[in-house]
């Protein structure tokens, strides 16, 4: 029996690209400093062949392309060529047993306490942290988080039966899916303590008013022109209320990850002010009042026309400039404030 910490963390998802790393790292105060100047440039973009909106961000650590950013994480890929010849109860304890969590990739028709269990298949990814003698725990994350448990004796039909799914799925994900159904996962120095730089901080939150990419940007593959990052990821979905006519669809989650953007951000300045003893509270409460809480009513919009199918176009497109206005003003105040406060190395700021 094994349990290894884990605390759920929704506050970067991202729609699940981010959220198994980050709740990971979150668990462990060592890299609190390192999550702070991490998961900033977030950047929306339309997924061509769904012409659907999307947010992701441009440092840290993505979920989709950990081999690429791993961060502080050590990773290690199992393909399904390869999982199909493991005892894989087997390799998962072996796992836990050496503090390395589980990403791994099942049907849940055979998961106890899933919705879709002994109901209909699908495939899905689950973060496997523990076991006992009779049940793997495991974290979620669909449209909201949950803790479970499922019996062991079950992973041997869950896992082979996704391999089978995964054969249904489309090219480019099923591809993905081939190469990492199960995924190791393990903490690197986590008693290293990673130390917080103002100065990096500050020059992130450069590019993100600035809406500029840094060499960090490894989180997706694709050109810079097709992204609005920073504090340009609002224009992109006021582009496409005004403009109904080329059929984007602008689903809910895509708005979730971008409202949790800028809460994400919100937080992340209220704690590089306290390293610094930034006393200008003024700013902070207004990107609170005029941009945050302003998202929140555009997320709760979206969230009703999700259910109703009704959204007044107008009113959304009125308050998203007046979001986007606010934030880049605010921001750009918040950015010249820290630049006095904050003690810095050099003068390149």
């Amino acid at each position: 029996m094994k349990n290894l910490p884990l605390t759920s963390q929704t506050e970067i998802s991202g729609y699940q690209f981010y959220i198994f790393p980050y709740t990971i790292l979150y668990t462990f105060p060592e890299y609190k400093d390192y999550l702070t100047e991490h998961y900033m440039q977030c950047f929306g973009y339309i997924v061509d062949d769904l012409n659907h909106m999307t947010f992701g961000y441009s440092d840290g650590v993505s979920y989709n392309d950990m081999s690429y950013s791993p961060g502080p994480l050590d990773i290690t890929y199992n393909s399904y060529t390869v999982g199909l010849q493991l005892d894989v109860k087997k390799y998962i304890i072996s796992s836990i047993d050496n503090n390395n969590y589980v990403v791994i990739f099942v049907d849940e028709y055979y998961m106890e306490n899933r919705p879709a269990y002994q109901k209909y298949h699908r495939l899905h990814d689950i973060l496997i942290f523990g076991y006992d003698d009779e049940k793997f725990n495991c974290f979620t994350f669909d449209r909201r988080p949950s803790f479970s448990s499922f019996s062991q004796n079950q992973i041997d039909d869950a896992y082979k039966s996704g391999h089978s799914e995964f054969l249904k799925l489309s090219e480019d994900l099923s591809q993905w899916i081939e190469e990492k159904s199960i995924i190791s996962v393990k903490l690197r120095n986590v008693r290293q303590q990673y130390n917080f730089s103002s100065e990096r901080f500050v020059k992130k939150l450069k590019l993100y008013v600035d809406g500029k990419f840094d060499d960090s940007y490894s989180s997706f593959v694709m050109p810079e022109e097709k992204c609005y990052i920073g504090v340009y990821n609002t224009k992109l979905i006021k582009y496409h209320i005004d403009n109904p006519s080329e059929n984007v669809y602008i689903l809910y989650p895509a708005i979730h990850a971008w409202y949790e953007s800028k809460r994400n951000l919100l937080n992340k300045i209220k704690y590089c002010r306290e390293k610094n003893n930034f006393t200008n509270n003024e700013l902070i409460s207004d990107y609170e009042s005029k941009v945050e809480r302003q998202c929140e009513k555009i997320r709760l919009s979206f969230l009703k026309y999700q259910r109703s199918g009704t959204l007044n176009n107008e009113a959304v497109s009125i308050l998203l400039n007046s979001i986007f206005t606010h934030e880049f003003n605010i921001i750009n105040c918040i950015h010249d404030e820290l630049i006095k406060w904050c003690p810095f190395s050099d003068n390149s700021l």
